[in-house]
């Protein structure tokens, strides 16, 4: 019988080069494998983050009252927002002032209202709320409570006092007041975050470490033609969007065609960076979110009070 012979070293060299080279495919592509999950994860992760600030951001936009964009606590404009949330009741309606003068109205520190309740708990309006009054053309200003009496001699009269901040919309009939919470959004690109500000209180950063947050307004004209941020000597109403004062219209003229634009809807654009496997990346979301409207007003323009 013939022995067998071992393996030469040749070949054992051979054997070796070869699982060497199979070795280091396999751990390249494993390696490969895991940057790549890597950065999905962090991709996936930061795709959820902006998500979720746009769901949260557009569940309060799409409660706002009469489709009213405001300017308070924040101007409205690209990196700023604010609306206001009905809180009870279609509203009371507001009378004329005394002197039946227009421009006293409008001067007057403080508002009539009728309301058929004994008390001023049943009112549901006290020292330290926010009311929005909307007159029959669709203007709108917010005003900060600051004394709820009762009318003397006049029952079922109520004065919603707004002393130092006077009203800034006319009078018309069916002018009505409502109880509402205000509150905004604002971008503060220095310390790359969102914070968010609900009356008077104070700021509450709601989201961190973002890049960018801009708001456009998207307004539509007949047969689905539409503008965004339209400003400029070609349309009768002009706001500044990238520097705003207050809130802006909802609806423009454009001048050389005659067409009639309404707010429709916001575009949100996010952008965030992360790091992976010690590079940086950004990633951005975009969405739209239509405007709400009311069957009984539509805010066509809310203004600060004065």
């Amino acid at each position: 019988m013939r022995k067998g012979r071992g393996l030469t070293l040749l070949e054992l060299l051979l054997a070796l080069a070869i699982l060497s080279t199979v070795l280091a495919l396999a751990y390249g592509g494993v390696v490969q494998f895991m940057q790549s999950r890597s950065d999905l994860d962090a991709t996936v992760s930061a795709q959820a983050k902006l998500r979720r600030i746009v769901e949260v951001f557009s569940q309060d936009l799409r409660s706002a009252v009469l489709g009213g964009i405001a300017s308070t606590p924040y101007p409205s404009g690209r990196g700023s927002i604010s609306f206001a949330l009905i809180e009870g009741g279609a509203g009371y309606p507001v009378l004329p002032h005394d002197s039946g003068s227009n421009n006293s109205f409008k001067q007057a520190a403080e508002a009539k209202i009728v309301a058929l309740t004994p008390n001023l708990t049943q009112l549901g309006i006290a020292r330290g709320d926010f009311v929005l009054m909307v007159n029959n053309a669709g203007d709108g200003v917010i005003l900060p409570v600051t004394e709820v009496n009762p009318v003397g001699g006049e029952p079922n009269r109520w004065h919603v006092v707004h002393a130092g901040c006077g009203n800034t919309i006319d009078y018309t009939p069916n002018t009505l007041l409502f109880r509402v919470r205000t509150l905004g959004f604002r971008y503060d690109p220095l310390g790359r975050q969102l914070v968010y500000r609900e009356g008077g209180g104070g700021e509450v950063p709601v989201a961190f470490d973002l890049d960018r947050f801009e708001l456009h307004y998207v307004y539509e004209a007949a047969f689905g033609d539409t503008v965004t941020d339209p400003s400029g000597g070609n349309y009768t109403t002009s706001y500044d969007f990238s520097n705003p004062t207050g809130a802006p219209p909802y609806q423009v003229t454009q001048g050389t065609t005659g067409k009639v634009y309404s707010l429709r809807r916001l575009s949100i654009a996010l952008e965030a960076s992360f790091l992976s496997r010690g590079r940086r990346f950004s990633r951005t979301y975009t969405s739209q979110v239509e405007l709400s409207s009311n069957a009984q007003y539509q805010a066509r323009r809310i203004l600060p009070c004065r």
